[in-house]
């Protein structure tokens, strides 16, 4: 073996007297040798907020705050619209919100899609004003109980006039999966949305609408009988948002991708239009429809989503399934398909889109869902044995699945004679910037790699 001296300069002393005494380890190494049913409770606020919309218009809002005592007694939560997720631990079959009701007007609560016990619709006149009971204006308080509750994805809301309350603000997602079974093994941060439907990543995708004169004659105690705004008829939103935000030119993608091959969106619709999302580029599988699991998933790539609808879908995020230009770009976008895209308005971007990006952690511009080293920037994708490991990750150069001194030889011989394969910085030769790689990467497994698994 010939190792030349300028070869040596390049690289630390102590580095190759390590490299070495692999090989002297190696050689003397050689010479010698069921789930239990629970019941979640939740305390929310109803309360009021503002929205400072793109173009600086602060719009009255109300909304929900989760009480971080769960006492109710102290008002330590922050007002949201949508209000907060609420996620039911998996294999709960009972829950109760306990709701303050800090309004000036008698509010409440509902589940669309699951009825709550012993609630009774509230009357004015012949009139259906409340699908629940009511807590009373400006400190009331009540509590909802389910006892059985179904897994899915729905949006609970004010079951008071809710073409005003809603529109409002009140409303928010509730998201209840299954126990896992034998069948289902999710990634961390996954489950199993209905039975046998699993999934590893999920996001949620709230859309509703502002109409700024209906919120300001709300506001200003404006809006009833005899007063300068009498009804919904007149409704005209001009923002339209999604998770409470409406898009504007510097939006910043939401990141996916991190947690598996199963994306699962949730899709939900607080305003009193219907919306028409469209998932830009590709189809997704629409495997559930007000909570309640299809039985042949629909192959789309829109859905129709009426006020107060939700749909569950599911698209592969494995890198063969995703096309151009989303593959090599790693963008695409989910956006209204009735048009609703600007902010009162106004020319250029805004209202119901987000734009979505593949997690791409080690910089080099390729989605770790297509990266075949996900912990080290390899633009060149080089892999010179075809295992779908990266040469930069993988000095596993006898292909058992980890590095020891099996691959010492390999690597010896690689160096010897520029084996492609021992290239493990991709920079077109074997020298002893490759040796350091192997040296870091001894007693590892190769990887981690997308495209192996």
């Amino acid at each position: 073996m010939r190792i030349c001296v300028q070869e040596i300069d390049t690289m630390s002393y102590s580095t190759f007297r390590k490299f070495l005494g692999l090989v002297v380890a190696g050689f003397l190494t050689l010479s010698l040798a069921g789930p239990e049913v629970e019941a979640a409770e939740y305390w929310l606020r109803a309360d009021t907020t503002t929205l400072t919309m793109p173009d600086g218009a602060v719009i009255p809002m109300w909304g929900f705050a989760e009480d971080a005592d769960q006492d109710l007694a102290t008002q330590d939560g922050i007002v949201t619209v949508p209000g907060p997720a609420i996620v039911v631990p998996q294999g709960d079959t009972t829950i109760t919100i306990n709701l303050l009701n800090n309004l000036p007007v008698a509010s409440s609560l509902m589940i669309a899609g699951q009825p709550s016990d012993g609630s009774v619709p509230t009357f004015v006149a012949g009139r259906v004003m409340s699908i629940t009971d009511e807590a009373a204006a400006n400190g009331g308080i009540v509590s909802y109980t389910w006892t059985d509750l179904r897994p899915g994805t729905y949006l609970y809301s004010s079951g008071t006039d809710p073409a005003v309350q809603v529109q409002m603000g009140l409303y928010g997602s509730l998201k209840a999966d299954v126990v896992d079974g034998p069948l289902c093994s999710p990634e961390p941060g996954g489950g199993t949305c209905y039975r046998d439907i699993v999934y590893d990543e999920d996001l949620t995708l709230l859309f509703s609408e502002i109409d700024p004169k209906l919120h300001d004659a709300v506001a200003n105690d404006n809006y009833g009988p005899a007063k300068a705004m009498t009804s919904t008829i007149g409704y005209d939103p001009k923002y339209f948002l999604i998770n409470g935000a409406a898009r504007s030119a510097g939006s910043s993608p939401t990141e996916i991708g991190t947690g598996g091959d199963r994306l699962l969106i949730r899709f939900l619709n607080a305003g009193l239009r219907t919306v028409v999302p469209v998932v830009q580029g590709f189809y997704v599988n629409i495997v559930a429809e007000d909570g309640f699991p299809k039985r042949y998933p629909n192959e789309q790539y829109s859905l129709v989503l009426p006020a107060g609808k939700t749909h569950d879908a599911i698209f592969s995020m494995k890198c063969d399934d995703l096309p151009e230009p989303i593959r090599s770009q790693g963008k695409f976008a989910i956006y209204d398909r009735m048009g609703r895209l600007n902010n009162a308005g106004a020319p250029g971007e805004g209202g119901m889109m987000v734009e979505f990006s593949l997690v791409d952690l080690d910089g080099e511009s390729i989605a770790d869902i297509c990266d075949n080293c996900t912990g080290v920037a390899n633009a060149s994708q080089l892999d010179a044995d075809g295992d779908f490991f990266g040469n930069v990750c993988d000095a596993d150069l006898n292909n058992d699945l980890f590095v020891d001194f099996g691959d010492v030889a390999p690597m010896v011989r690689g160096f010897i004679w520029q084996d492609p394969n021992a290239d493990l910085n991709a920079d077109g030769t074997v020298n002893f910037g490759d040796i350091q790689v192997f040296v870091d990467s001894y007693m590892k497994p190769p990887g981690p790699s997308a495209l192996n698994q």
